[in-house]
């Protein structure tokens, strides 16, 4: 027994040296590396420590690779270059030699990583503390080799308590292990509860973040005690400024009308499938109006033009009863009533002047006008559960988000288009017959933006990776925004997500806003 734990404290003991030695004898030159989704906690054995995602550009198939193919398992060293205004991109790959690895400068730096075995689709945090990226084509995985958390004493647990931008200064390390000190908070993350909304009018962002609401408050359902920043940005991505709202904003989008906007506001801190009401919430945030509470789980559809939801009259009608769907805004119930279904509605979309009601159970989606009357069901469907509109024309995601369709005014199908998976949003090009949509993966394509024209072919324009948002099923209905192209510049904003993508109209990346920047950094509390 004592020999057990007299080895434990030797290996320990081996590994504090180590550490020590490659802080103590460094004098390398620092690099500055923003962490985004950091947060702080505290294990038992290991103390106080901050973790997150080094913003890195992993976007490496240009990346030179040696002349020689890399084998699983090799150890390699991959080079970075840092410009201003960019993420430090990843530029070549070469063999880690038996000698020391090339110092670092204030533009240039390396990591050593390790040929990865295991296959894998898309440069991702593996949540080992390393970082994966495919490399050079033909392309290969690297594994790159940091610090998977940065010590911190315990006085700065509550101020990175929450996702927060953390910049830190990453160092070569005497004996070659890099390791980061230097913590200071940059700004404040999102949780994925996040949502945006686009200001055509002045070309602004506006993010929507609820606070992160622990445990403790959680079981005090106290709602005064939840609170959600409103974070403006301009069209690049630029912060503006901040607000803060009492209480849980679900959701919210300009109100086209007046400088405010239409909110869902939960009435429970403790979730999202409680209750929450509709409300006008101006730009300081303070709530002007608020409607009759209603249950989340009733809702259907947002209708921002009118600043009203579309609900279900109940959720739960006695057994041999119908569904129907009513409007609902600040003042109450509003006509009209549509209906009757005999299956529960997934969503409304209400555009010009018809109504859509996409119905999963019954393999359709149904037409109204405004006065609710029904003008047309599109049955030739198979588990519709995502459509836009085009002039008339219907799109939508079906066969359980695999197979893309447009149908025309008259009901009747045009194309289909299988071999998708998770479509997750489409986005309509207006006088094109064509459009964008998101996916996890069309045929042999990693996910991301894919374009359908007017016959139903698809393209890829862009090599943007992005995240459709589905998360195997488990994120909870959103009603407003998950992608937004502005009319007067073409650029495109789409939730990933912790984060809010900005691409240019040509879907090159421009910018990924991951949270909002403080003027100043704020040295970590010690």
């Amino acid at each position: 027994m004592y020999g057990v734990v007299g080895l434990q404290l030797l290996i320990l003991g081996a590994v504090v040296a180590f550490q020590e030695v490659n802080r103590f004898f460094d004098s390398s030159i620092p690099v500055e590396l923003e962490i985004f989704q950091a947060q702080a906690q505290k294990n038992p054995f290991r103390g106080a420590s901050v973790s997150g995602r080094p913003a890195l550009n992993l976007e490496g198939t240009k990346a030179a690779l040696p002349v020689l193919p890399l084998q699983p398992g090799e150890k390699v060293l991959a080079f970075f270059t840092a410009e201003p205004g960019h993420l430090p991109r990843i530029t070549h790959v070469e063999r880690k030699g038996w000698g020391g690895d090339p110092p670092f400068s204030v533009d240039h730096f390396t990591i050593p990583g390790r040929v990865w075995k295991e296959e894998r689709t898309r440069p991702s945090y593996s949540g080992r503390g390393t970082l994966v990226t495919r490399v050079g084509s033909p392309s290969v995985l690297i594994e790159l080799d940091l610090p998977a958390t940065i010590s911190i004493d315990d006085s700065a647990l509550e101020q990175l308590s929450r996702p927060s931008l953390v910049q830190a200064g990453l160092r070569q390390g005497f004996l070659g292990h890099r390791y980061f000190d230097n913590v200071r908070l940059a700004g404040q993350g999102w949780t994925y509860q996040m949502s945006f909304t686009y200001d055509e009018a002045r070309d602004r962002l506006v993010v929507f973040a609820p606070e992160q609401v622990s445990l403790e408050r959680r079981r005090r359902l106290d709602e005064q005690a939840v609170r959600t920043k409103l974070f403006f940005f301009d069209g690049m991505g630029k912060e503006i400024g901040s607000a803060e709202v009492v209480g849980l904003v679900v959701e919210g989008v300009k109100n086209p009308l007046q400088d405010t906007f239409w909110a869902l506001v939960a009435m429970e801190s403790w979730g999202y499938y409680g209750k929450v009401q509709l409300a006008r919430m101006g730009e300081d945030g303070s709530i002007r109006q608020r409607g009759p509470q209603l249950d989340y789980q009733q809702i259907l559809g947002f209708d921002e033009g009118e600043g009203s939801l579309w609900v279900l009259a109940s959720l739960n009608p006695p057994q041999g009863t119908p569904y129907f769907v009513r409007r609902m805004t600040l003042e109450g119930f509003k006509e009209p009533r549509l209906g009757p279904f005999s299956f529960r509605p997934q969503s409304v979309l209400a555009q010009g002047e018809w109504i859509w009601v996409v119905e999963p159970g019954q393999h359709r989606v149904s037409r109204f006008d405004r006065s609710g009357r029904a003008q047309l069901e599109y049955r030739d469907l198979n588990l519709p559960s995502e459509i836009a509109v085009d002039g008339g024309f219907l799109v939508v995601a079906e066969a359980a988000r695999t197979q893309l369709s447009k149908f025309s005014t008259d009901g009747k199908p045009i194309w289909r288009v299988p071999r998708f998976q998770e479509l997750g949003w489409i986005l309509p090009d207006p006088g094109t017959g064509g459009g964008w949509v998101g996916a996890r993966r069309f045929e042999s394509q990693e996910g991301g933006i894919f374009r359908y024209d007017a016959e139903g072919k698809i393209s890829r324009p862009s090599e943007v990776q992005i995240f459709p948002g589905l998360r195997g099923g488990l994120e909870r209905p959103r009603f407003t925004h998950r992608v937004v192209r502005s009319s007067s510049s073409g650029q495109f904003y789409i939730r990933e997500e912790q984060a809010v993508l900005i691409l240019a109209p040509d879907l090159t990346m421009l910018k990924r806003v991951e949270g909002f920047r403080h003027a100043a950094e704020q040295p970590a509390r010690r």
